[in-house]
């Protein structure tokens, strides 16, 4: 019988952005203080090799962004249009790529029935109900239209 390969659990900004393997003789790096909207910034500095400095402030007013499950993978998008993982824990998100200040994360009320909906589909996908990117969002209802009056033929002789 064949084992699913799908992970059993999704992936959050703390399980995905890990601190590197040691180098010889020198101690594991403890990321484990570090809230976890912001462990992205400390990935993006040693993998990708770019120091970014962390958000200080955030954008007043702006209405959040969503997170949404893909792939088994909390993500979001900036307006820029690079996506990160993302934390549900620390609900805010800021972008590495255009170094955007924190903006908040909508995330779901209850994000372990998120998540149980997404491992019971294949592909482990789960987009919140109120996001206008959402696919599988219900149409709006349309207004009736007034029905006009059908007035009476006249008879022809």
């Amino acid at each position: 019988m064949a084992t699913s390969a799908l992970p059993d659990t999704i992936l959050r900004a703390e399980t995905y952005y890990q601190p590197p393997p040691p180098r010889r003789g020198q101690p594991v790096e403890d990321w484990s203080q570090v809230p976890g909207a912001e462990l992205v910034y400390r990935w993006v500095e040693y993998r990708l090799s770019r120091r970014v400095p962390v958000p200080t402030g955030s954008i007043s007013g702006h209405p959040g962004v969503y997170a949404w499950i893909d792939d088994g993978r909390w993500i979001t998008e900036c307006e820029c249009k690079a996506a990160w993982i993302v934390s549900v824990e620390d609900p805010r998100f800021g972008c590495p790529e255009c170094k955007a200040d924190w903006v908040p994360l909508i995330v779901p009320e209850d994000i372990v029935a998120a998540e149980a909906a997404a491992l019971a589909l294949p592909y482990r996908f789960w987009w919140h109900p109120d996001d206008p990117r959402n696919p599988y969002a219900p149409e709006p209802e349309m207004p009736a239209e007034p029905e006009e009056p059908v007035e009476p033929e006249e008879p022809t002789s």
